[in-house]
């Protein structure tokens, strides 16, 4: 694991992973693998295909963003239990929510009226990766005691 983590770097990585294009990831995908680059722990970057199924809402249905599922994933790695995670996916949804200004992690309340694949769309999902992946960084920091820098 690394000594610091640049929580910006987490979310530029967030929502550089979640541009258009041949090396496009979701937004469940670009948050678990900006959090295992910044990260670098003990179990594989494999780990990102655990979003695979997250965009557009999960599995497409345009519920909860991709972006905050993959977050929770991945606390959920680094802290290993239900107990000890799920108080911290709670702070996640909270910060989330609040960082989006929506009270609901509903992919189709944060996207109501953009079309997909617009340009709108897109920078919209990246914001929205980028706050998932910043916050969650902010809580494993915090949790694990590895100082931000930057």
């Amino acid at each position: 694991m690394r000594d610091k983590v640049s929580i910006e770097s987490v979310r530029a990585a967030a929502r550089a992973n979640n541009r258009p294009g041949p090396d496009h990831m979701n937004c469940g995908e670009s948050v678990i693998a900006a959090l295992w680059d910044a990260f670098e722990p003990d179990f594989p970057r494999a780990v990102v295909a655990a979003g695979a199924g997250m965009g557009a809402g999960v599995g497409g249905s345009g519920c909860i963003c991709g972006a905050l599922a993959g977050g929770v994933a991945f606390l959920g790695l680094m802290m290993q239990t239900k107990e000890r995670t799920k108080p911290l996916a709670a702070e996640l949804h909270d910060a989330f929510c609040e960082g989006t200004g929506h009270r609901t992690p509903c992919c189709r309340v944060l996207t109501r009226s953009m079309e997909w694949g617009s340009a709108e769309r897109v920078a919209h999902c990246q914001e929205n990766c980028a706050i998932a992946a910043g916050a969650a960084a902010e809580i494993l920091c915090r949790e694990l005691g590895v100082p931000t820098e930057g």
